[in-house]
C-alpha cells in the first residue's frame, strides 16, 4: 500500500498505528550495549545506523503526523508525507520514501535535491560514526599488541587480559552491526537512484550516484578495518 493512499485512511486508524510506532521506539530505546566502549555506545552516529535509531527516526515522524493531524495545516496530506521522513532518509525503505517524496514534490528536478541532500546527511553520520570507528579500532589494536607481546614474553596477566578481549570482541561486534545498516541504508539508496533514472536531470541524478558512491567508498573503508581487527583478534589465545 502506498503512503498516499495510506494517507487518505480515516485519522484514527494513523493515529492508532503512529502509538503503535511509538510504543516500539520506547520498548527499543531501553536496550543497553554493555560492555561496548563508550566512545561508541555513546555516539549518535552508531545510533543513527542502528535499528532502535530507525525506530526513534519513525517515532518522531509519528509525533510530526499526529501534530499534521491536530494542527491546522491547509494540506495534511502533504504535512503527513514531509513528517514521515524528517530525519529519516531511506531508513523506512526506498518504496516508502519514494511514495512520499513523490507526494511532496510533483517536480523532478526537486525531488532529486532533496534526495542528494538526503543522502548526503547520511554520509556525514557515516563519516562521523567512521572516525569514532577508528580511533575506538586503534586503541583496541594496541591492547591486540600489548596482549600478545605479553604472552610472548610469559607476563600476561590473564584476568585483565581476558577482560580486555571481551571488550574488543564486543566492540568488533557492535561496529558489525552498525555496518550491516549502513550496507543496508545503501542498498535502499541505490533503490531510490534506480527508481529515478528517468527523471529529466540527468546531472541532478548523477550527483546522487556519486554521493552513494561515496557512501559506498566509506563503507567499505569501515569494513576492512573492522575486518583487520578480527584477524588481530583471532591470532590471540590466552590457553
Amino acid at each position: 500500500m502506498s503512503a498516499v493512499s495510506f494517507m487518505k485512511r480515516p485519522a484514527s486508524w494513523l493515529i492508532v498505528s503512529l502509538a503503535v510506532v511509538l510504543a516500539g521506539c520506547q520498548t527499543m530505546g531501553g536496550l543497553g550495549s554493555s560492555g561496548v566502549d563508550p566512545r561508541l555506545s555513546n555516539s549518535q552516529s552508531a545510533e543513527f545506523f542502528s535499528k532502535s535509531g530507525m525506530q526513534a527516526c519513525a517515532g518522531g515522524a509519528a509525533i510530526g503526523a499526529l501534530a499534521c493531524l491536530v494542527g491546522n495545516a491547509n494540506d495534511k496530506g502533504t504535512c503527513l508525507a514531509a513528517a514521515a521522513l524528517v530525519g529519516c532518509g531511506v531508513g523506512m525503505g526506498a518504496n516508502y520514501y519514494l511514495d512520499n517524496r513523490r507526494a511532496q514534490y510533483a517536480n523532478d528536478e526537486q525531488r532529486l535535491d532533496v534526495a542528494i541532500a538526503d543522502v548526503q546527511k547520511d554520509n556525514r553520520e557515516l563519516q562521523d560514526l567512521t572516525r569514532t570507528a577508528q580511533s575506538v579500532i586503534d586503541d583496541d589494536r594496541r591492547s591486540l599488541l600489548k596482549i600478545k607481546s605479553d604472552i610472548a614474553a610469559k607476563k600476561v596477566q590473564k584476568t585483565q587480559a581476558q577482560q580486555r578481549l571481551v571488550q574488543i570482541d564486543k566492540n568488533a561486534s557492535f561496529l558489525k552491526d552498525k555496518l550491516a545498516n549502513a550496507q543496508a541504508k545503501q542498498r535502499e539508496w541505490q533503490k531510490v537512484a534506480a527508481a529515478e533514472r528517468n527523471t529529466a536531470s540527468a546531472a541532478r541524478l548523477d550527483t546522487l550516484n556519486a554521493e552513494i558512491n561515496n557512501m559506498q567508498k566509506q563503507i567499505s573503508s569501515l569494513e576492512t578495518e573492522i575486518d583487520q581487527l578480527y584477524k588481530q583478534r583471532s591470532s590471540i589465545r590466552l590457553g
